[in-house]
């Protein structure tokens, strides 16, 4: 994504945030940034396409708050979550105001097809996060239970955010995170105590890679492939191949890493034949990396 149009995103974010987005203007958005409002529609076509770019800004950014931080690494699984729902509750109170928008201010059909498919996925990658750490933290014996384990961390998280958004309530992250665990430590223990049967299906477990999602960055594979000793080195063929599986890879965890996935992606492009750049860049386009 292009520094302007995030800047464009962040300052639509801040403005919705603040009145609403019925009541905020376009001209107060470019206001905002000191530019011309004209140029805004050199990348959306209008405010309703721009809140589904906010949107899908703020899931991006809270995705990037559950992954482990290169400093982080040497912990072990218990001690990475907590530090990750920390910073995921926090960024949950910095963003209240935003989101407090979006649940009270109706939005008529403003991409009601995309936005409920983009709180599906967002939904599905937030129970696989957390499936993936409660699998890590209690091991072999909890697997049977880490779907139901899920859910209900889910549940006490969604509650209490609910109350802090509903009475305006601050929480310290640290705390909240702490108490989740200890909670999440009772649940586990009956669970894997009493061994009775989940009530959750095994649906979470699935992938959490989106074949049509990734079709163009798939078409892209396809051609490098094909591709002859004429079009190609072997070496750079098979870096190319090699870098796209990663970065498939990389885009099927619960919460890819978005630094992995982006220097994936811009090695893809330093090595792509010019040719075949339209296709990748289509590709980043659809990953919202371009």
């Amino acid at each position: 994504m292009s520094n302007r149009k995030n800047q464009i995103i962040e300052a639509a974010m801040r403005c919705f945030a603040r009145k609403g987005f019925h009541a905020t203007s376009i001209q107060e958005i470019v206001d905002e940034l000191g530019m011309a409002k004209g140029s805004i529609y050199f990348y959306f076509k209008g405010k309703e396409e721009l809140l589904i770019a906010v949107i899908w800004h703020f899931v991006e950014r809270m995705m990037a708050e559950m992954t482990v931080l290169p400093e982080e690494r040497q912990l072990g699984p218990r001690e990475q979550f907590k530090l990750q729902l920390v910073r995921h509750f926090d960024y949950f109170q910095n963003n209240w105001e935003f989101l407090m928008m979006l649940m009270q201010e109706p939005q008529a059909n403003i991409g009601q097809e995309q936005k409920s498919k983009m709180l599906h996925e967002l939904r599905h990658r937030l129970l696989m996060w957390k499936r993936q750490y409660i699998e890590a933290i209690y091991g072999e014996s909890a697997v049977p239970y880490a779907s139901d384990g899920a859910h209900l961390l889910s549940g006490m998280l969604n509650e209490i955010m609910h109350t802090c958004l509903l009475e305006k309530r601050k929480m310290k992250g640290d705390r909240v995170g702490g108490y989740l665990l200890e909670r999440l430590d009772d649940l586990m223990a009956a669970f894997i105590e009493r061994r009775s049967p989940p009530l959750m299906k095994d649906e979470e477990r699935r992938s959490g890679l989106d074949e049509e999602y990734i079709a163009p960055l798939l078409e892209f594979v396809r051609l490098v492939e094909r591709s002859g000793a004429e079009e190609l080195a072997p070496d750079r063929r098979a870096d190319l191949l090699e870098a796209s599986g990663r970065l498939i890879e990389e885009l099927g965890q619960p919460i890819p890493d978005r630094i992995v996935v982006r220097s994936l992606y811009s090695y893809l492009k330093a090595l792509c034949l010019p040719v075949w750049l339209d296709r990748l860049e289509a590709a980043g386009a659809k990953l919202k990396l371009e």
